[in-house]
């Protein structure tokens, strides 16, 4: 466009000025300027590729791994699922085309760990006994599926994105026996595992209690718990037969798996989780399930609309089973309260002030304006939702990185948390009038949340362009060289050892030293005597 401008004294459109001329230029050289980034962005694109995303049959595990395929499928390129057959897609990756493996595998799996969450919604849970069964079952489940694994390899991936769990490395031999590049994806990265080298004085292990701000015996026990379990994952955990799928490979040389991984994709956020140093090979990518709400359905809309005082969410996600007395006790303090409570259960019904439903549609429910307060078991997913729509939380965790996630909420002063086994009436009642009553929870959660949703790009935006950049250049020069260092080496706790020997042996020199000094003088004292 060209700007003219009239003539006070001929009132007629004259040639341009010179500031309008280089206007002009400027406007004219962005163009040039824009026409060349776009062509070398297109230069630099990614060329479509095939890529195979193996998750544990989780519905939150899913839900995070789906965010980045469909990203990925906007992008032009192919990717397919790895699930067994009577796993459910439909609820957490509609739109993605599936490979299936196993018969009825999911059944024993669950039966077994239906034991465990029981115990869990009694607050007698073993995080232990959580780990040990999902291990033994996920394992069995992949290394003895030969015709699964015949299915993805007359797929011809180029590429995948494996849900990365500590005690899971079996997971890894799916594209070790495909011979193709993988990234790493999950809630919590164990550091080590990655070729991170790590500050156990200010990264907690992620099955601890603890925050950054830990005293002297908690480093103590947080860097011996740290070396504990890696050390446990070599010799301890029961090794498994893997010969089906990996021929040859040795039980040290799978656990160094994890290390050869070109990317980490991990589900965290510097707003919601402890800081800690990383190499560039881990990208945090928080928030993966994360969306613009969409409209409620017109009863829970009207529900929430008519709650004069708020409406307070409860939901602990869709494996726990609270019992007749867990149940009593939160109806007996729900019931008492002023607010509206919209609780996702297993029955369907309104009780006063209480509505229980089957379905609840979390996030959409967050992000409306009279919503209050939620009471969650602390699931990463349902956290960022809870920091993307600004809502405090009282936690009640009962399995896996749940414990973690709850203490983020009293280091950050976003919410409160108590485990199961202490729940009481007063307990509850108290929690929930603190978080209500005191402003600083609700600020504190929408001041971080103004910082989460400043960022340019979304969690699965982010996700993708690392993937495509290690697809492209590959991911060696984003982590370590040398990824066959122990954990010991990567503690430092080799040169730490050696330091101390050196210190002691100094000590005793100088001891030596000393004593002999003492001597001396003693026998010169005594002939001057003498």
């Amino acid at each position: 466009m060209i700007s003219y401008y009239i003539s006070k004294d001929h009132g007629e459109a004259n040639l341009p000025t010179y500031k309008n001329c280089f206007q002009e230029m400027m406007f004219s050289s962005s163009v040039y300027i824009f026409l060349a980034i776009s062509s070398l962005h297109c230069q630099q694109q990614v060329h479509a590729i095939k890529i195979l995303i193996v998750p544990m049959p989780s519905y939150s595990h899913v839900s995070e791994s789906n965010a980045v395929a469909v990203e990925l499928m906007k992008r032009g390129h192919q990717v397919k699922f790895y699930f067994p057959d009577d796993f459910d897609s439909n609820k957490c990756a509609p739109d993605i085309p599936t490979i299936r493996y196993g018969q009825d595998v999911m059944y024993h799996v669950m039966k077994e760990l239906n034991k465990v969450i029981e115990l869990a919604s009694e607050g007698r849970n073993s995080r232990l006994s959580f780990i040990q069964t999902v291990r033994k079952a996920r394992c069995a489940q992949l290394i003895n599926d030969t015709i699964g694994l015949n299915k993805l390899r007359q797929e011809n991936f180029d590429f995948a994105i494996v849900d990365y769990i500590f005690f899971l490395k079996c997971n890894l031999l799916i594209p070790y026996n495909l011979s193709i590049p993988f990234a790493g994806i999950s809630s919590v990265i164990a550091l080590l595992d990655a070729g991170q080298p790590i500050s156990t004085s200010v990264s907690p292990f992620f099955m601890t209690p603890y925050t950054p701000n830990m005293v002297f015996h908690e480093r103590v026990i947080n860097t011996v718990i740290h070396i504990i379990t890696n050390i446990a994952t070599y010799y301890i955990l029961e090794a498994y037969d893997y010969s089906k799928i990996a021929p040859g490979l040795s039980w040290r040389e799978l656990q160094q798996l994890s290390k050869k991984a070109e990317i980490y994709l991990e589900n965290s956020d510097a707003v919601l989780s402890y800081p800690k140093p990383s190499m560039p090979n881990l990208i945090q990518v928080g928030g993966l399930t994360v969306k613009p709400p969409k409209p409620l359905p017109n009863n829970i809309q009207t529900f929430f609309d008519e709650a004069k005082h708020g409406v307070i969410i409860v939901s602990f996600g869709s494996t726990f089973k609270s019992n007749g007395n867990l149940k009593n006790i939160f109806m007996s303090v729900f019931q008492k309260l002023k607010q509206k409570i919209f609780w996702k259960a297993d029955e369907e019904k309104e009780i006063g002030n209480v509505l229980m439903t089957k379905w609840l549609p979390q996030n959409d429910a967050l992000a409306h304006p009279n919503t209050k307060l939620i009471i969650y078991h602390c699931g990463n997913n349902g956290m960022f939702e809870s920091l993307y729509h600004g809502v405090p939380l009282i936690c009640v965790p009962q399995v896996a990185d749940q414990f973690m996630n709850s203490r983020k909420l009293g280091y950050l002063k976003i919410g409160r948390f108590f485990d199961i086994a202490d729940l009481t009436e007063e307990l509850l009642q108290e929690c929930i009038h603190d978080v209500l009553g005191d402003p600083k929870y609700t600020a504190n959660i929408k001041h971080l949340s103004q910082i989460y949703r400043s960022r340019p790009e979304t969690a699965a935006e982010r996700a993708a362009s690392a993937i495509e950049h290690v697809i492209k250049f590959g991911g060696k020069h984003l982590r370590l060289d040398q990824i066959d260092l122990s954990t010991f080496q990567l503690l430092a706790v080799d040169v730490w050892f050696i330091i101390f020997l050196m210190l002691v042996v100094l000590i005793k020199i100088i001891v030596f030293i000393l004593f002999f000094c003492k001597r001396f003088v003693q026998s010169k004292t005594k002939v001057k005597q003498n």
